[in-house]
């Protein structure tokens, strides 16, 4: 009896296992036609959507100044264990600092330019002779140095977005924030050119995993001009993008205010980046900084299109009021669109 029904059982075993390969054999050949009947046309379509994507992202890519597209974060191969920490070089970066709503100047308070050891004013640079620049270079994190980083520095001419020239490169080290070695002070000797004019010095680095690879350039853009009834003066604009754009230009008489006590420092550093944020902003507001009551400015052409690498002189006329006697700043930014393409920022001196 017993052998009997461990018969019929091998028999429903062996029945069940044939129905399941069966089933099996049907779900393939189900599948494979469908793949044949519609399954390569959703395949397409999600091929086609995701070239979609890429070619979006390259032409916006495309569409950016040089100095973004040299800027643009890569993610790639990064670090997340806590244990790790990413060091943050930095310098006055006026790009950066316009991207987040800040007012800057092109003044550039890292950068200095010296003669036998004496600071001397950019603006009256003698031509083929030797100077030294000094770019002064933070670190925003507390935890990670950087050791051996390259700082490339290059000279353009007065005005925006002009063709840059490389000077040279060399090596700091940069300490941790608040810590030895941080500010470090990367210096460079540079001839002028023989032929006189006025021009502009740009200082550029950076490093393996940078925290923020986007606060690393900065240039100073700097000139004084007497107020002779009015000032005159011209600058350079240039289009290094890739498409052609209509430039226009806003003007604001910003200057970096005097450091604020220990106690208001240490108040604006609390809370979230966002809330820090909102605090500087507030205190380098552009809007609190507009062309003086009395003053007028006239900035010819007040509009231009250019094209790629096209150059133009834009010359600018500012009057100040009757009776005025002293030196007031002001800030010129070029912009096309939303998008910064960078400024030049001038003394009007009268005595």
């Amino acid at each position: 009896m017993s052998s009997v029904l461990s018969g019929r059982a091998r028999s429903v075993e062996s029945t069940g296992f044939i129905v399941n390969w069966i089933k099996f054999i049907l779900h393939v050949l189900v599948q494979i036609l469908k793949a044949l009947a519609y399954g390569w046309i959703v395949a397409l379509v999600k091929l086609l959507k995701r070239l979609y994507r890429i070619l979006k992202a390259f032409c916006a890519y495309l569409k950016l100044s040089h100095w973004e597209q040299e800027t643009a974060g890569d993610n790639c191969c990064k670090f997340t264990n806590p244990a790790y920490h990413r060091p943050d070089p930095c310098i006055y970066d006026q790009y950066y600092l316009m991207s987040l709503n800040i007012a800057v100047t092109w003044d550039n308070p890292d950068i200095t330019l010296l003669r036998g050891g004496v600071v001397v004013a950019e603006h009256s640079l003698l031509p083929n002779t030797e100077y030294e620049i000094d770019a002064t270079i933070w670190n925003n994190s507390f935890l990670a140095p950087v050791v051996g980083m390259q700082v490339n520095f290059g000279y353009l001419s007065f005005g925006v977005s002009t063709v840059l020239h490389p000077i040279g490169s060399t090596l700091v080290n940069l300490g941790v924030k608040d810590g030895p070695g941080c500010p470090a002070v990367a210096k460079m000797l540079w001839t002028t050119p023989s032929t006189p004019g006025h021009y502009c010095i740009q200082v550029r680095f950076s490093c393996p995993d940078d925290a923020n690879p986007n606060n690393n350039l900065g240039q100073n853009n700097v000139d004084v001009v007497p107020a002779l009834s009015p000032a005159n003066f011209t600058f350079a604009l240039r289009n290094q993008t890739k498409t052609a754009n209509a430039y226009t230009f806003e003007v604001d008489t910003y200057a970096i205010p005097a450091s604020p006590p220990c106690s208001d420092t240490i108040a604006q550093d609390q809370g979230t980046f966002a809330e820090r944020l909102k605090k500087i902003q507030a205190i380098h507001n552009r809007a609190n900084f507009p062309v003086p009551e009395g003053w007028t400015v006239h900035i010819t052409p007040a509009e231009v299109t250019l094209i790629p690498d096209e150059e133009t002189e834009i010359a600018v006329s500012v009057t100040p009021p009757t009776g005025f006697v002293g030196t007031i700043p002001f800030n010129f930014h070029a912009m096309y669109g939303k998008r910064y393409a960078g400024g030049v920022t001038v003394y009007v001196s009268k005595t």
